[in-house]
């Protein structure tokens, strides 16, 4: 099996034939903006064969506002396998290695827009939102007035800073006299660090659990988690021993499901 890396800044122009061979839907006018704007400050994990890369997938940085926490967060896009070369577990080698190093960052999570759930599910992605469209007057205000109007409304959202409104200028742009996509797949949601999700998991009420995590992908976030809240607070630490007491067995995304179910969330980011 061919080894994932990481393109250069340099060598980032390089997975532009990949993304139009498979992309095909997406117009010249989009990809020039794509490429121009989006992978100024992203990550691209990328496998190569026969000295020309063949599958890849795209690690887009957001600062998300968490419960009023702001926390670093890859929207993933772009996950990508030359029809010549799909079977293979190409796509699978990524997703691994990419979820590895978000928890090594000690990213909470990451999320991403699904062409089927079925494609994701088996890694512990979950559903989380539905896309939302803005309101015209709200897509006008400037960062400010977006994060203000979001943090009365939503428990979780994209932070509005220059580089957002930049990018979303030139997306307008780059969309103007295309046919509308049509209705939006909702988002779907993994938990790269089990501490740092919970963490931004608070709680109305003082309680403290017992957790045993099953993930069978990132090994930091498998086995046992001391979960406290108290008022606004929520302290975890994963544990060295199995503890007398266990107040929940389950999965990776089953946790995803447990605490995205309990916040308002406002997504409307297409990459």
């Amino acid at each position: 099996m061919p080894t994932p890396f990481y393109l250069s800044a340099e060598e980032k122009e390089r997975s532009r034939a990949l993304y139009e061979a498979v992309f095909t839907e997406d117009s010249r006018k989009f990809v020039d903006y794509y490429y121009r704007y989006k992978t100024k400050d992203n990550e691209i994990l990328t496998l190569e064969e026969d000295r020309q890369l063949v599958s890849m997938l795209h690690l887009n940085p957001y600062p998300m506002i968490v419960n009023g926490y702001e926390v670093k967060s890859n929207y993933i896009v772009a996950v990508a396998t030359h029809a010549d070369y799909r079977h293979r577990g190409y796509m699978r080698l990524l997703l691994e290695k990419a979820l590895r190093d978000m928890a090594a960052q000690k990213m909470p999570f990451t999320f991403l827009m699904p062409a089927s759930e079925g494609i994701y599910a088996p890694y512990d992605f979950v559903w989380i939102c539905s896309h939302t469209d803005l309101q015209g007057r709200v897509a006008q205000m400037d960062a400010e007035g977006q994060n203000q109007y979001l943090a009365k409304r939503y428990q979780m959202f994209c932070k509005r800073d220059m580089r957002y409104m930049e990018c979303q200028m030139a997306e307008r742009l780059a969309e103007e006299g295309e046919e509308p996509a049509g209705k939006m797949p909702p988002y779907m949601a993994r938990i790269t660090d089990v501490c740092q999700m919970l963490r931004l998991a608070g709680s109305s009420r003082e309680k403290t659990m017992y957790l045993r995590v099953k993930d069978p992908i990132i090994s930091s976030n498998d086995g046992y988690f001391l979960w406290q809240t108290f008022g606004e607070e929520s302290t975890a630490r994963r544990l060295e021993h199995i503890p007398q007491k266990l107040d929940l067995s389950l999965t990776v995304g089953e946790l995803a499901s447990m605490i995205f179910g309990s916040f308002r969330i406002c997504l409307s980011e297409l990459v």
